[in-house]
């Protein structure tokens, strides 16, 4: 008789909470997976935060969080993963009434990047293990991870005496909006610009100052095509770096700065440009346009930029080139735009193996390793 009223009362109690987990599960349950940053350096870690709050008097007592990301975020703890194709991880949790939980999983990254979570999928068993309820979605949460940044005393060997150059072409044209004071007048002043209220206010000769015009700046045009068919993605994606690179050293400059690149997004689509700017903050709209590059559009892509370049050029433009591929028809464009006055540079990362010719006085040769540093 007892053993007959302990099934009843175990039946019973199986059948309620049965019922109670099959309409309550989700009530009040929240999860989330998002990055601890917006953004990162190659190499720089962060973190992939889990959280899980139950604002209900039900306990779970076994919550499977499971999700999905790209390989190339390495882990610090590997602990309930498995790594295919990509990196797999099942966390267990036993989540009691009205609690939250949070668990933060340190990651680092050692290439160029948009990374976002796969797939996030939760998993709750009931008392007695005997019901499984699940639900699956999309988290929009991602992270940006830049180009890797180069070897500054190797960069500052392609800008060194440039930066000069552009102020230079600057300082020809001045802005006549932008006064900026003062100062006795020389022999080799303008009539134009002097000031002829202040000077006879002072009984001194006066001239004006202005500042430099605002349309001076170093457009970066990156071609992400070459003739090689050695290790082209090591030798593009060097040239990627060395964009990345150079743009951060001519905005530290305070110059301003505009990249544009024939690369395309993974489906083929063009990316949006980041524009021009001169704040250092400009370079991490620029690194962000550089990380969602997956493929190029090719090299007349490329030329016929040039073309635009040439029928819009500013003499008081450096345009600094960064391409592997440097054949006559895109060296015979930048001949033409260093005849119209502009300062050109053309920047050729090669392999040894190839070799570099230096057939331009503003060609530059960059050497690339053949294998991974």
């Amino acid at each position: 008789m007892h053993l007959v009223l302990i099934v009843v009362i175990v039946g019973l109690i199986y059948f309620i909470q049965e019922r109670l987990y099959r309409k309550h599960w989700k009530r009040g349950l929240r999860t989330s997976l998002c990055f601890s940053r917006e953004y990162l350096e190659c190499g720089e870690e962060a973190e992939l935060i889990e959280e899980i709050e139950n604002d209900k008097t039900l306990p779970l007592p076994v919550f499977h969080f499971k999700f999905s990301v790209d390989r190339a975020l390495k882990f610090r703890d590997m602990e309930n993963s498995v790594v295919t194709d990509y990196y797999h991880r099942n966390d267990v949790f036993s989540v009691l009434g009205h609690q939250k939980i949070r668990r933060s999983l340190v990651f680092s990254v050692h290439e160029r990047g948009f990374f976002h979570v796969e797939s996030v999928n939760i998993m709750v068993r009931d008392f007695f293990m005997s019901r499984l309820f699940a639900e699956s979605s999309r988290e929009d949460s991602g992270i940006y991870v830049f180009p890797k940044k180069l070897d500054p005393n190797r960069i500052t060997s392609i800008t060194r005496g440039r930066i000069g150059e552009i102020a230079a072409r600057r300082s020809l044209i001045e802005d006549p909006l932008a006064f900026r004071g003062l100062r006795d007048y020389q022999s080799l002043d303008s009539y134009r610009s002097i000031n002829w209220k202040q000077s006879a206010r002072t009984g001194q000769w006066k001239v004006n100052l202005y500042d430099a015009t605002q349309d001076a700046e170093v457009r970066i045009l990156l071609n992400l095509d070459t003739d090689s068919m050695i290790r082209t993605d090591r030798l593009l994606e060097e040239s990627i770096s060395l964009t990345s690179s150079l743009a951060r050293v001519y905005l530290q400059q305070k110059e301003r700065v505009m990249v544009w690149t024939n690369g395309l997004t993974e489906e083929g689509e063009h990316l949006q440009e980041p524009g021009s700017g001169a704040e250092l903050s400009h370079g991490v709209t620029i690194d962000k346009y550089l990380t969602m590059i997956r493929k190029s559009e090719g090299k007349d892509a490329f030329l016929s930029h040039l073309d635009a370049e040439l029928s819009s050029m500013s003499r008081q433009t450096l345009y600094l080139v960064i391409s592997p591929y440097y054949k006559e028809d895109m060296l015979q464009r930048l001949d033409r735009l260093m005849k119209e006055g502009a300062a050109v540079i053309c920047v050729v990362p090669y392999y040894s193996m190839v070799g570099f010719d230096a057939r331009r006085s503003y060609l530059t040769g960059w050497e690339v390793s053949e294998y991974e540093d």
